[in-house]
């Protein structure tokens, strides 16, 4: 009779099992869905020795599992912890989106960039699901893969930025000061770790970080050499930045000196003399209009150019197209370089713009703008200087200063619009003054286009250059 009811016993509990399994598919793919293999059997075991998934309250089930206590009533135990008793979750996930939200705006108008709030609005976003919301991601199959493709394009987003925010902070350029970037790099890499976490944990989820990758890079790939702006922007200057490298690699030599050309020590070329826009936060760069390898501001300098009247520098302008190029919002690779930055500048391609037998690539945002007339400037015979302007919650602008005979200084603003709305002429006048806004003018108004869209912010700070530094 004991071994009877042994047996009696065994089978009971077996069956228990099998009936509380039923449904429930841990690993998903083609197992079972009474959980009788193996490894769906230790994956429920494991569940129910670790936890209820995130989501769930203690005495309720998993995703597709059953109760771990026996009720009479068939409701009992079987409601997420997102609906019914639990609608305040709704409430808490608004607060603390809107609590973060709040702490992410005063934190970029206090380091003047925007990084911190989308930080810490998409940490929001993804813990309030992860803790309050699990139960829908995995109820949903639909919902649960748009979910993990999401993660995962945070995750690449957020390695991309930590990349670009380590190689500006390397070379002193990121944020205001060097103990807010520091603070902000380890802030993003804090939130990188976390999700981290939060992707493993939805590891069975699909599609895959692998499958992610490999079409973001075909995407790239497809785009890029399609001639799709800015992805083909971003394919040349990577192209050219890598041909450059192994270039100077293999000849360290050709690119600072040239037969009879510029002087590599002096950067001087007959009445002309080259110089590099150095910052206290780094040298500037732009898209490589000059400097095709898009690392550096070049600035072409003439030692006969002359402060010009307000009348030549209208005439000069009326007849420069460099306002005439469109915009196009490009980030360029990082300028990553070994030796002098001098020692990187292909001088035969500069030499051959001076002598009239090569032109510059096309301007894309407002540095290369501020580069471009420069140059035109001086190769005319009109003195120029380069202007690096700081705004507040944004990353800067460029534009150029003439000191004229007549009128005193002139702060003028040739970049390009994005679209094919504006005057005829896009060439625009600003007063800059530190605490006041960026607000530029068309400087030949037409068709009633008279303010390029209002300010851009309000002026931090501002350096004007006129020569640059070279070998200094």
């Amino acid at each position: 009779m004991d071994q009877g009811k042994g047996i009696q016993t065994t089978v009971h509990v077996e069956e228990s099992w099998q009936m509380s399994m039923q449904g429930c598919d841990y690993v998903g793919g083609d197992h079972p869905p009474d959980g009788s293999c193996e490894e769906c059997a230790g994956a429920g075991l494991s569940g129910m020795e670790e936890g209820t998934p995130d989501g769930y309250t203690a005495d309720e089930p998993g995703p597709g599992g059953s109760s771990s206590e026996e009720t009479t009533d068939s409701e009992a135990g079987r409601r997420p912890s997102g609906s019914g008793r639990n609608i305040p979750n709704c409430p808490k996930a608004a607060a603390v989106m809107a609590a973060l939200s709040i702490a992410g705006i005063a934190a970029s108008m206090f380091v003047g960039n925007f990084i911190p709030f989308a930080l810490l609005l998409a940490f929001s976003i993804f813990y309030c699901v992860d803790r309050w919301s699990g139960y829908y991601t995995w109820e949903h199959e639909i919902v649960g893969r748009v979910y993990r493709l999401v993660l995962n394009l945070s995750l690449l987003s957020l390695l991309g930025l930590l990349f670009w925010s380590g190689v500006l902070l390397f070379n002193q350029r990121f944020m205001q000061s060097p103990l807010a970037g520091s603070l902000m790099f380890v802030f993003e890499f804090a939130v990188f770790i976390w999700l981290c976490r939060v992707v493993s944990r939805n590891g069975r989820r699909q599609p895959s970080m692998k499958l992610t990758v490999f079409s973001v890079i075909g995407l790239f790939l497809i785009f890029s050499f399609a001639g799709v702006q800015p992805l083909s922007a971003y394919k040349d200057s990577a192209f050219n930045s890598i041909l450059a490298f192994f270039t100077n690699a293999n000849q360290p030599d050709a690119a600072v000196s040239t037969s009879n050309g510029i002087d590599s020590q002096a950067g001087k070329y007959g009445d002309y003399y080259l110089g590099l826009v150095d910052t206290p936060e780094g040298y500037l760069s732009g898209n490589g209009c000059y400097d095709d390898s898009g690392d550096f501001i070049v600035l072409i300098n003439n030692e006969d150019a002359v402060s010009p009247s307000y009348f030549q520098l209208v005439s000069f302008l009326q007849q420069d197209n460099t306002d005439q190029f469109p915009y196009i919002y490009t980030i360029g690779p990082p300028g990553m370089y070994y030796g002098s930055a001098e020692s990187r500048v292909d001088l035969e391609r500069i030499q051959n713009m001076i002598d009239g037998t090569a032109q510059p690539a096309d301007p894309h945002v407002c540095a290369d703008f501020a580069e471009r007339l420069h140059n035109n400037a001086e190769l005319a015979g009109i003195r120029c200087a380069y202007v690096s302007v700081g705004l507040a919650g944004s990353e800067g602008h460029a534009c150029n200063a003439f000191q004229t005979t007549d009128r005193g200084l002139i702060y003028i603003d040739c970049t390009g619009i994005s679209d094919s709305y504006g005057p005829d002429n896009n060439d625009k006048t600003v007063d800059i003054q530190v605490g006041e806004q960026y607000d530029p003018e068309y400087l030949f108004p037409s068709g009633g286009w008279y303010i390029p869209g209002g300010t851009m912010g309000t002026v931090t700070d501002f350096q004007v250059v006129w020569d640059g530094t070279w070998n200094n």
